[in-house]
């Protein structure tokens, strides 16, 4: 490149090629060329390309592999790969390096390939108009369950990139919908159409072209909020490339490392955190953080409905002669005045509502393992006053007084030390009915005051239930008497009173 600065230098200067050819000792023809500027200085250029024999003489048996490959349309996970076309050659008596060969079938493969397949096109969405909709699955460590798979849905803004994350229980019909109302919930109304995959709770059957025949509770969900479903092509889940790379990020930022949780709420709550977070994050390319596009995008979402989605599936069950009613492989229990009648029941993706004879409910936590119970101990307490023996052994009751505070034992000790065993079972359970008319806490805080005496009993109990609430309610506002005022006059104002009195003695 010197050469060529000081050879343009001295031409400008006026100096003869001859002298510049002297001075530099070059040829004058290669003056010539630096003045001509021909090529760029200091890039080096071949006139020719390369002989490659050995590539071309395997170039035409390697295209023909990768051609019948191609037009057998063979699956992608039994395509030839360079290693294997490498055996093959060596099987034929071809010598030929791996090196060479790995860079032949990769210019074949660039060669042959449908280059529109591999291709994407700039999107861009309005705001309000697009969200894309995805289950993934990861694993937790549960404080009670230990290592376990956990599900998330995840809804996608596209405009802005904001995200709603569901730690759902399963990926059934009743947990998607589920999702899908907490995500507008939280969004604050509803986009004009939502991305899925062919899901079985969404799709019956995937007929041609975009065309989808929709199961019958999400084509009613559908119309109840009033978005358009929008369905990708079986197996183009890159048609919804948006969540799918967030379902990549979001996975990280809530289960990596494994979180330690007690349940799904806990795990709900991660979702929250991430969620408030990613708010404040600037998506490569743009200029404004995901909160900021999110603030323009509200305006353009659809109104929320005036009632909520009913999600619940409607069931009838019988009440077992245990005061439970199964579902699935699960009990929940009932009054024991319900036994033995066929009630119906609502199952959503967290509750399980059973209605009663004269249209009370009894709601529970929906249980999604096998072979387990949600018992409530009020339930019964009917059965436990008229069985007392019973109370030690009955499930309800032992869950109660290992879930409760320890002082219930204590007061069930002391009122069999000090009534007998029949007399202090029947006096513990009237202490536990107490808990209807008021709350667990506030009569475990009386039974903890009660435990405080050497006598324990029910009337102690209800002493102090009744002294916390006179002291939560406080004293009552003086009154304000407006009637006429009586003036008190001192004592020696009736003396001259006392002659007319008239005493009568009896």
């Amino acid at each position: 490149m010197s050469q060529v600065l000081e050879c343009k230098q001295l031409h400008g200067r006026g100096v003869p090629i001859r002298e510049i050819s002297r001075r530099l000792e070059l040829s004058r023809n290669t003056v010539r060329r630096h003045l001509r500027g021909e090529a760029e200085p200091g890039v080096y250029k071949m006139r020719g390309p390369r002989s490659r024999p050995v590539q071309d003489r395997v170039s035409d048996q390697i295209r023909h592999m990768l051609v019948t490959e191609q037009e057998m349309e063979t699956p992608r996970k039994q395509r030839l790969t360079a290693a294997r076309v490498h055996r093959l050659l060596e099987r034929e008596g071809v010598e030929v390096s791996p090196s060479t060969v790995k860079r032949v079938v990769r210019e074949l493969r660039l060669e042959l390939r449908d280059a529109l397949k591999h291709a994407y096109l700039p999107l861009e969405y309005r705001p309000g108009e697009d969200a894309q909709v995805d289950f993934y699955e990861g694993v937790a460590d549960d404080v009670q369950l230990g290592r376990v798979k956990v599900i998330v849905l995840l809804v996608r803004a596209c405009f802005s990139g904001a995200c709603f994350a569901y730690a759902a229980p399963n990926q059934t019909r009743e947990a998607l919908l589920e999702g899908l109302m907490r995500a507008f919930d939280h969004f604050g109304g509803v986009f004009q159409k939502l991305w899925f995959d062919n899901l079985t709770p969404v799709v019956r059957k995937v007929l041609k072209g975009r065309t989808r025949e929709l199961q019958r509770g999400f084509e009613t969900f559908q119309a109840h909020y009033g978005f358009e479903a929008e369905f990708c092509a079986p197996g183009k889940g890159n048609e919804k490339g948006g969540v799918e790379g967030e379902v990549k990020y979001s996975r990280h930022e809530i289960l990596s490392p494994i979180p330690e949780v007690n349940g799904r709420d806990e795990l709900q709550i991660l979702c929250a955190e991430w969620m408030e977070r990613d708010l404040s994050r600037r998506i490569r390319g743009r200029e404004q953080t995901i909160g900021e596009a999110w603030s323009l995008e509200t305006p353009q979402l659809m109104p929320l409905p005036t009632s909520r989605f009913e999600v619940a599936q409607a069931k009838t069950a019988k009440v077992s002669n245990r005061s439970w009613i199964q579902s699935g492989t699960n009990f929940y229990s009932v009054p024991v005045a319900w036994v033995g009648r066929e009630l119906a029941i609502k199952l959503d993706a967290e509750r399980l509502v059973i209605l009663g004879p004269a249209g009370e409910e009894v709601e529970h936590r929906r249980l999604y393992g096998r072979e387990e119970m949600s018992l409530e101990l009020d339930h019964y307490l009917p059965l436990l006053e008229r069985k007392h023996r019973g109370l030690d052994r009955a499930v309800p009751m032992r869950r109660f007084l290992e879930r409760e505070d320890p002082c219930w034992k204590v007061l069930l000790g002391e009122l069999r030390r000090r009534e007998g065993e029949i007399a202090g079972s029947k006096a513990f359970v009237e202490i536990l009915f107490l808990c209807r008319e008021y709350d667990i806490p506030t009569v475990t805080e009386a039974v903890q005051q009660t435990l405080r005496h050497e006598e324990v009993s029910v009337g102690l109990v209800r002493f102090y239930l009744w002294n916390e609430i006179e002291t939560k309610q406080g004293r009552p506002e003086p009154i304000d008497y407006p009637g006429p005022a009586v003036a008190q006059g001192a004592a020696s104002d009736y003396a001259a009173l006392m002659p007319s009195m008239e005493v009568c003695r009896g």
